[in-house]
């Protein structure tokens, strides 16, 4: 059962601190060290806390939804942003200056799970080792835009 160091867990917060900032100044034009230009940001809003919470993802788009996994890196336990959206599914995509909101629906069927993993896996061959390395059914989302932003349409940053 694979879990993370609470060090490794405070790199990572403050690495993606550092890595939305960026992102936001750049509206995405620096790549994700480890994402490359796959890369999104997420807002979530805290299941407890109810603040918004941000986090970069790697995706692919299908059709004109967003698809990201919930790997934390092959841990046993979900990671945050996923845990967040599934008790409230009304998120925030911003994609390289580009922010709209979506409503996250998580991915069940088979058929179109193993499609959506399979161009997962195409762009980042490591989620197929973080799947090995884990017992939970890493779940596949799809963000389907809504259209409309929080300041009541879709907007450019």
């Amino acid at each position: 059962m694979a879990q993370h160091h609470p060090l490794f867990v405070q790199l990572v917060k403050a690495a993606t601190a550092a890595h939305v900032t960026l992102y936001r100044l750049m509206r995405g034009a620096l790549p994700h060290p480890f994402l490359g230009r796959h890369c999104i940001l997420l807002t979530t809003t805290g299941r407890r806390s109810g603040k918004k919470r941000v986090t970069p993802l790697l995706f692919v788009r299908d059709g004109g939804d967003y698809v990201v996994v919930g790997s934390w890196g092959g841990s046993d336990t979900p990671p945050h942003w996923y845990r967040n959206l599934r008790a409230d599914p009304r998120v925030i995509v911003e994609d390289h200056g580009y922010v709209t909101s979506a409503v996250a629906i998580e991915v069940d069927d088979p058929e179109e799970y193993e499609r959506l993993w399979q161009r997962l896996v195409a762009i980042y061959p490591t989620y197929e080792s973080y799947r090995r390395r884990t017992t939970r059914r890493l779940p596949i989302v799809r963000l389907s835009p809504v259209g409309v932003a929080p300041t009541g349409k879709e907007r450019r940053i």
